[in-house]
Order: C-alpha cells, then structure tokens, then sequence
C-alpha cells in the first residue's frame, strides 16, 4: 500500500528537552538511580563522607551532600550539559575505566525532570556557587556560602513526566529501594562515611570502616548473617575476593548475592550461577547465597559501557573468569567453619525424642535443603541406628504383621489438628495404601521400608512424604484463608533492612494469609506475634525473610499463585520430619496415614520422589531366582 505523500510521516529533529527527557528514561527509573548516579558523583570526586537525605520516597526531595573536590561555577555549567565528562577523553579511555561513570552524563538527564539546585565549592576557591535549573532550564545563578564540596538537591522528581510518575511504587518501597542502592555502594568503599536519612529519621549510618571485611560484616547484620567466610584467589590474572554465608542464610531470591566488578556493583547471570556452583551441593536448587563477591580483572579485558545505568559489564574472555569464581569459592567453603557447624547439628537430636503419637518437628533454627547437609545427617543417622534385620527384610512373610495405623486424630501432628483434611484419591495403580502395607525397617534413618502386596519393596522418603502432607494441608487451608496459627508468648525481634521492613507494612493480608503476624517496630526491626503453627517450634526468621523478599521482588504487595505455591513448598520444608530423624513404628504408620489422607503425588512439592518400588521380579532377577 502506497502512503500518500501528505499522510506520509517527516524526519524532524527533536528538541532538546524532550531529547533529554528520553535521555532521562535511561538513566533515572526511579529515586534510587538517582541517589546512585549522585552519590557515584560523590566518590569519582574523591568524597570521604557522602549524606543522603530523602522525603516522600524520594519523590518530594532528595539530597546528596558530600566533601568532595568540588566545582568552578564554569565546571558546574559545563556538567549540567549533554557529553560533558572529567573522565575520558579519547576512545581508548572507554575501556578500563576506573570510575563509576561520566561526570557530566547523569545531571542533565536528573534535571531535566525534576527541580535541581546544584551547590559546590572547590578546595581553592574561598566561598561557593549555586544554580538552579528547572526541568533542564537555568532560573538562577549567585555565589553562597558553604563548605567544601558539593550539595545537590532534587526536588519533585518526575513533576513533568507523568507517565513515569505513575509507574513509581509506594513511598516505603521507594525508600527502600534508595537503601538498597546506598548500601550496595556502601559495601565496595569501607573508607567512606555513609549515612541515609528517610524522612528525618536515620535509616543507614555506616562510619568507616578498617577493611572490606569490616565494612561487610556491618552492612549486613541487618539481612540475618551470621558467620561470613572469607575466601581470597587468584586465577589467570582473575582476582576474587567473596565473603560467604552459610547454606542456612541462602533465599529463594538473588537480592542478598552482591556482585561486584571493579568496586561496581552489577548484574550478571552467569557470574551468579559461577557463585551458585560454587557452593555446589551446599545449595538447594533455585536458592541463592547470603554472598558478596569481588572480582577484579585487567581493564582492557572489560567494558564497562554496554547498560545506560553501567549495571551490566562484558568480558572480553569470559569463561576464566567464571571458571575463576568457581574454583575460588569452592576450594574455600571446603574449609568454611559453618560446614563443621552443620556437622555437630546432626547428632544433636537423641533418638526416640519427641512425644508419643507424633511426628517430630524440626529443630530450633534448623533448615532444610542443604543436600551435603541432608546427606551428612543420613550418614550420621546410619551409623547411630539399629541395623536393618537382614533376615526379616528379604523373608518378610515370617516377621509381624502389618502395622495397625492409629486413629486419625492420633495420626496428625498435633499443631496440624485445625488444618482441613483433603479426600483421599485413589492410590496410583498398582500401588495399595500406604498404611496397610507391612512396616520392615528404615534404612538410614532417612528411608521406610515397605513390603508391597505383591511381594517387592517400596521405600518411602520420610521427608519427603511428610512434606507433601504438610504442603497438601497448607495449601488447603490457604485457600480458605484459614491457616491455624501460634501466638507468641513473647513477640520474636527481626532485624530487617528497609525494603524487608517496607514490605511488612504493604503485605499484612498476604502475611496473615500465611498465619504470620508482623508489625514494624522503629526503622530497623519488626516484631513477629504470631507464626503458623508448623513452625510453633522452629525459628520462623529464615522463613519469614523468604516471605519477604518473595514480596519486596514483586510490582505489588501479593503473591502470584506460582510464588505462593513456593512459599507454601518451602514452609512445609521447614516443618517436616528431616532425613536423620528416628521415627518409631507408631509415628510411622500415622505418617502413612497422612500420606493416603491428602491428594498426594509421586513428588514432594520441590520435585523430589516420594517413594520407589522394587518390584518382586527384579528382586528374584538381582538374586538369580529367575
């Protein structure tokens, strides 16, 4: 189809605001890219001491003050202008580059959408300049006085860009958001002074610290780390430096994984994946390290310049350097102290504990997922529990009867008792009731045998059944909003960092739909008064800052049904029977029970088999009966 001539759409040129307000789209999502860009400003310009101040999420205001070098009023003209940098001044200077990024490139995009008042004084210079530029346009310029360096302040960010006001999220995201980026600049520069204030109230305060070490072990208190093992190496001229929590302070988000390239923090999948193998088995599959990562490489091997907003880097030879964080992180966590930690945790239940007719619950601070751990506690199980009666395993007709499963209201846990009870399908084909198959023995404290109808052996993950109980019962009390829940006694303290403790305020339905009760309490701490009962009797943190960073990743305070099915999978891994635990006959046969009372499948939620069966004929084929 021919366009008319008349119909037919011009090349003009644009103007420069609106070239800058598209400039802008790039640089300046939100807030927190703003404060980024600022106070990456702040450090190229040698600051020691960077302050940030915001209001309304940093929508009504933002403020950078720092005691950098400072600017000439003709500089602080010039860096209000598209292209104009301090820092490269030929192509060859693109590559390897050791600053945050362009001075210059940022502040036009910022005060093209918003008020800005830039402020600075030189070292040498005996008092101040000020300007003023509204929506990319100077209204004023004067001398001032003030101290060395520089302030910029911005005030009502986005005001002529309302599409892009209206996809800004709610004020105590937002701020958690700008949290989140001082912090990760916080922890790539120990020797400098950061502190945040939210809306008059200090949110962050990170004096200086001696070393990397110091700085990240104070940076993250707040997001539950514990024990953080250092690990250093070189390879092929790749240096890295990590610092590495332990399995039970990995998430099912990548939020608490910093990642850094030259001191620039960046996102990267395949160096996150590098970081995830390297904990190898530690890790459970779609879990992610408490983990802060350093890597280093010579300069012209890397480009900093391929993301408008410099978050992502490309390598010029890739593969060693994330051969390299592999290697480096797994040769360390060889020697981590939480592995010896996770050891002791094994032998520290005593057989038979637990109350009569119940299925024991986790342990306090326990959690689930860690497949070396699991395995250790198998092994450890193995050797600690009677043996197997050979003879009453391949002779089963000559042992006792099958077991007589107690009632039901003996079967449950004793904290499930409110939680629906789902009709039971039929079993899949060839398989009969668990419960009314005879109970041999358990392998490895981990594994219940079981003598089918037909004469073949069917083992039952212990774990792994109970899990798929539990998950069944939540789900179906989820729906029907009816989760039972525990009141605490005493409310349970949980430091939180701003975007966690955002999200308590935003998500209370969702929450209380999961039976946790939560309430802010200050700027760092929230208080837990009620937890699900499945985990009456385990430490509800680990979870509960699952919860939350499930939340605080998501465009709005719920969950989808795919996420609420993970945290539902991952609550009833944290309130099953573990691989290890000693379950007595009668506990046994109630598990059973459970297991034939819900709409079970082959696999627990996370995809693990529940049971397999050995069929009688490949028994007698294995011992050359046929």
């Amino acid at each position: 189809m021919t366009v008319a001539p008349s119909s037919r759409p011009r090349i003009i040129k644009l103007p420069p605001t609106l070239v800058d307000q598209i400039a802008a789209g790039e640089v300046v999502e939100r807030a927190a890219s703003v404060v980024k860009e600022l106070c990456e400003n702040s450090l190229d310009a040698g600051a020691r001491r960077i302050d940030v101040e915001i209001e309304g999420g940093g929508r009504s205001l933002i403020r950078v003050v720092d005691d950098g070098c400072g600017l000439s009023p003709d500089e602080a003209r010039l860096a209000l202008e598209r292209h104009a940098t301090s820092k490269i001044s030929r192509a060859e200077d693109l590559w390897g580059v050791e600053t945050f990024g362009f001075r210059g490139e940022a502040l036009p995009s910022i005060a093209s959408v918003s008020r800005l008042r830039l402020g600075s004084r030189p070292v040498d210079a005996d008092e101040g300049f000020v300007l003023r530029i509204e929506a990319g346009v100077e209204t004023e310029a004067r001398a001032a006085g003030m101290p060395t360096g520089t302030q910029i302040e911005v005030r009502d960010l986005f005001f002529n860009t309302p599409a892009r006001l209206k996809f800004q999220k709610t004020e105590s995201t937002e701020a958690g958001n700008v949290s989140e980026s001082l912090l990760r600049l916080a922890l790539a520069n120990p020797d400098v002074h950061f502190r945040l204030r939210t809306n008059g109230r200090v949110a962050l305060d990170l004096p200086p610290h001696r070393d990397l070490a110091e700085r990240v072990r104070a940076a993250l208190a707040r997001r539950g780390a514990g024990v953080l093992h250092e690990a250093v190496g070189d390879e092929n001229g790749v240096c890295v430096h990590a610092f590495l929590g332990g399995p039970e302070c990995a998430s099912t988000t990548a939020r608490n994984t910093f990642l850094f390239v030259g001191r620039r923090f960046v996102r990267d999948r395949s160096l996150l994946q590098a970081v995830c193998m390297g904990y190898g088995e530690l890790l459970e599959r779609g879990r992610y390290p408490l983990a802060v990562l350093f890597v280093d490489v010579p300069g012209e091997d890397l480009d900093v310049n391929v993301h408008p907003q410099k978050l992502e880097v490309r390598f010029a030879n890739p593969q060693p350097v994330y051969g390299a964080v592999r290697h480096v992180i797994g040769a360390s966590l060889a020697r981590a102290p939480f592995l010896e930690l996770e050891s002791r945790k094994a032998h520290s239940l005593a057989p038979g504990r637990g109350g009569k007719g119940a299925l024991p619950m986790a342990r306090e601070g326990s959690y689930d997922g860690r497949a070396a751990a699991e395995r250790s506690r198998m092994s450890a199980g193995s050797r600690a529990a009677d043996p197997v009666d050979l003879d009453r395993l391949f002779h089963p007709r000559s042992a006792e009867g099958p077991l007589e499963a107690p009632q039901p209201a003996k079967a449950v846990l004793p904290t499930q008792a409110q939680l629906p009870v789902v009709s039971a399908p039929p079993p899949p084909s060839g398989v009969a009731g668990l419960a009314s198959l005879r109970y041999l023995g358990t392998l490895a404290r981990t594994y219940l045998l079981l003598e089918t109808e037909e004469g073949g052996l069917c083992l039952v993950d212990q774990h792994a059944a109970h899990e798929r109980v539990l998950f069944q019962k939540l789900r179906t009390a989820c729906e029907a909003r009816d989760v039972p829940r525990q009141r605490l006694l005493f409310p349970i303290p949980i430091e939180l960092d701003e975007a966690r403790l955002a999200t308590v305020g935003e998500a209370q339905d969702t929450l209380q739909t999961l039976g946790f009760e939560l309430e802010a309490f200050g700027l760092k701490t929230a208080l837990v008064r009620a937890v699900p009962e499945l985990l009456a009797h385990v430490d509800p943190k680990p979870m509960l800052r699952d919860v939350l960073d499930r939340l605080a990743e998501g465009e709005a305070p719920t969950l989808a049904p795919a996420e609420l099915e993970r945290v539902l999978s991952t609550l009833a891994c944290h309130s099953a029977t573990r691989a290890g635990d000693v379950l007595d006959p009668p506990r046994v046969a109630g598990l059973l029970a459970e297991l034939d009372a819900v709409d079970w499948r082959s696999h627990c939620p996370h995809g693990r088999p529940v049971l397999v069966r050995l069929p009688l004929a490949e028994l007698e084929r294995r011992f050359g009966r046929t």
